[in-house]
């Protein structure tokens, strides 16, 4: 039942309600026995104060007022209570659905619902009726605002995790695609200066490549959020790369159960990422990998023998250091990178396996 309600276009729900509250005003009265000053006139101003109802989404503002206007014209020619309720939730609801661009400001409809209590109880009978008046005329619209706040937050919420989501997913594509088209390409250039056998190697080796490229994707984008089947062994990266030409020594522990599963893949895309950065721009066919558990935190360390050297003018960050950082950051875990002595690159990263702490080590750890 709720489910069909909710199916239906808002304008259709709005019509609903309005013609179910006038139905209510008008019957509940006609049950009774005292049915004095119910005139054709009050039953044409019930439907007047109900039917504005049927726009309240469209024109809410317009809605209120007229609603308003109403139930005053009501009061000013004495009739019976013709719904003072319907107006007060119209007004609440201006509020709540009110474009800030073409509406009167709060204060304005705050002070209308003001005087619509006051002419109902005029003159009043004390200091706190007057106190009771305002306090009904600012209760709804502030009821509206509050409620428009919390929405507005609860869409901002969304967008920002979509865009979380955006950003993540950019990042991975750029792991999976960059570093096996770099592989590719370094196994394109060998093949093409070698013999005709490391040709034929170099194909097979490509072949390989491309079908974990494809596989990698598509997983990827069927993944979106749930990570679950993604790639964590570092095994078969390794593995993989010496195939490349890229021999890997890996120390240290490798990432099992023990291990949550956003820490195993944190730690595979950084190792990949760190990796295909060796085989871009190191010069070298060596890189050393560790991986080491201490308490409450996973320390990664890569490592080349490359040509830059401590020392060295800054160079720009690319898009992979910033998106391993980005990576560690999420998890509340830190990344660096730079020339490490006497030449060479590290990246050093740093997630935490129990919290969002992280454990800081002794300078002689990272080394």
């Amino acid at each position: 039942m709720i489910g069909a309600w909710r199916a239906l276009p808002a304008q259709v729900q709005d019509a609903v309600l309005a013609a179910a509250t006038t139905l209510l005003i008008l019957g509940v009265p006609l049950l009774g026995s005292d049915t004095r000053g119910l005139t054709p006139l009050w039953g044409v101003l019930v439907c007047a104060v109900c039917a504005p109802l049927a726009v309240r989404r469209l024109l809410p503002m317009t809605a209120a007022l007229a609603s308003g206007a109403a139930g005053l014209l009501a009061v000013v020619l004495q009739l019976p209570q013709v719904g003072a309720w319907v107006t007060t939730a119209a007004f609440g609801s201006a509020a709540y659905h009110r474009d800030r661009g073409r509406s009167l400001p709060a204060i304005g409809a705050t002070c209308w619902l003001v005087t619509f209590d006051l002419v109902q109880s005029w003159p009043p009978s004390s200091a706190s009726r007057l106190v009771m008046s305002v306090a009904a005329g600012l209760s709804p619209v502030a009821l509206g605002h509050i409620l428009r706040l919390r929405r507005d937050q609860a869409r901002q919420a969304v967008l920002v995790e979509r865009a979380e989501e955006r950003a993540r997913i950019a990042r991975d594509v750029h792991d999976v695609v960059g570093h096996h088209l770099s592989a590719i390409r370094l196994q394109a250039v060998g093949g093409r200066r070698g013999t005709p056998d490391d040709a034929a190697r170099a194909l097979d080796v490509i072949a390989e490549i491309s079908g974990t490229a494809l596989g990698e994707t598509r997983r990827l984008l069927g993944l979106l959020r749930d990570d679950a089947d993604a790639g964590t062994d570092l095994g078969a990266l390794i593995a993989r790369l010496s195939r490349q030409g890229l021999r890997v020594r890996l120390d240290g522990d490798i990432p099992q159960e023990w291990t949550p599963l956003e820490v195993r893949y944190a730690v595979y895309r950084i190792v990949q990422e760190s990796l295909t950065n060796v085989m871009r721009h190191a010069g070298v066919s060596q890189a050393r990998v560790r991986v080491v558990r201490s308490r409450g935190s996973v320390l990664v360390v890569v490592e080349d023998g490359g040509r830059a050297v401590p020392g060295d003018p800054a160079l720009p960050e690319g898009r992979g250091v910033r998106g391993m950082r980005e990576r560690a950051t999420l998890l509340g875990g830190t990344l660096t990178a730079g020339p490490r002595a006497p030449h060479g690159w590290r990246v050093t990263a740093r997630l935490p396996l129990d919290d969002g702490t992280v454990r800081r080590d002794s300078e002689g750890a990272d080394r």
